[in-house]
């Protein structure tokens, strides 16, 4: 049967669940409001927060079945509503955003305030990774950590996504990185602009020995942990006493270390995508997509990145 106008392929839940919930539908296209525009989907970023929604352990107070999934996406304006003026028809955007109804979709309708134009040097598949964890590293290293030039910052989880683009924010802003990985993924980590010398294998090596003794004992002035679970607690040793500790788990932590610990809560915007595009159009940013699924394969998609240990982004293409 033909798709009628008025309607759009998109992956919802009736329930939270496992990835059998994952369906493929026919949904009515959303209608932009005043302050919104309406975009056609041209790809989705996926990323591990989309996979606890599923389950229900994040964001389910918002949950309105049938849910459709999705924080982030990049594709292209297709109505813009009427108190709208920053955005255009057709203007090529992505961005983050959260909402009762997500990007896992031909078309989402998003508030204008957090969609910004795409980087022109970004495929709408590379555009569509960046948002959510390209803001949570910015975020993270200028307006919480507060980077400055030549401070020394330890990343835990430099190899994944939030990671990989906070090492490079930190380099640009001159200072000096240190970030732990597997070694398989040293080459990737290099190729960000990282010094082989300052990258640790966390699996085989003393993670707060070896970034003391690339500081001379000192430890760093900043670390941020973007890596899983309380981390952070090994993490924290290795700054020195004064220093700052910026963690992800989404909940407040508290230490009796004389470290200031700054609990990261990720804020949408699309004047920090403005950012992010201007950096990425002026080649201080890379990303990296490893993998793409066509819209249908979503619960593929969701099984690999919640098995996915590899750097690189995994992403829908919709359109």
């Amino acid at each position: 049967m033909a798709q009628l106008a008025d309607q759009m392929k998109a992956i919802a839940i009736e329930r939270f669940g496992g990835l059998d919930e994952l369906k493929e539908c026919d949904l009515p296209k959303p209608q932009p409001r005043a302050d919104e525009v309406l975009i056609r989907v041209r790809a989705a970023g996926v990323g591990i927060w989309d996979s606890k929604q599923r389950t229900g352990t994040f964001l389910a107070e918002m949950a309105e079945f049938p849910l459709i999934l999705g924080e982030q996406c990049a594709g292209d304006v297709e109505r813009v509503g009427s108190s709208v003026t920053t955005l255009h028809e057709n203007d090529a955007v992505y961005t983050y955003f959260v909402a009762k109804h997500g990007s896992y979709a031909q078309y989402v309708a998003v508030k204008a305030v957090f969609v910004a134009r795409k980087p022109a040097r970004l495929s709408y598949l590379e555009a569509s990774a960046v948002p959510v964890v390209g803001i949570t590293a910015h975020q993270s290293i200028v307006d919480e950590i507060k980077l400055k030039p030549n401070e020394w910052i330890f990343v835990a989880g430099g190899a994944g996504g939030v990671g990989g683009f906070a090492v490079q924010i930190a380099t640009g802003i001159g200072a000096r990185v240190i970030a732990s990985a597997l070694a398989e993924d040293f080459p990737y980590l290099e190729s960000l602009g990282l010094d082989r010398a300052n990258l640790i294998d966390y699996t085989q090596s003393d993670v707060v020995a070896a970034v003391r003794s690339i500081t001379n004992g000192a430890g760093v002035d900043a670390a941020l942990d973007a890596a899983a679970g309380d981390s952070w607690k090994q993490t924290i040793q290795a700054v020195k006493d004064g220093g700052r500790l910026a963690q992800l788990t989404g909940q407040p932590v508290t230490s009796d270390r004389k470290v200031s610990i700054l609990n990261v809560l990720s804020k949408p915007s699309a004047e920090r995508l403005d950012v992010l595009r201007e950096m990425f159009d002026a080649g201080q940013l890379k990303v990296h997509v490893e993998k793409s699924f066509p819209l249908a394969q979503a619960r593929e998609a969701q099984q690999t990145v919640e098995h996915h240990h590899r750097p690189g982004e995994i992403v829908l293409n919709v359109n």
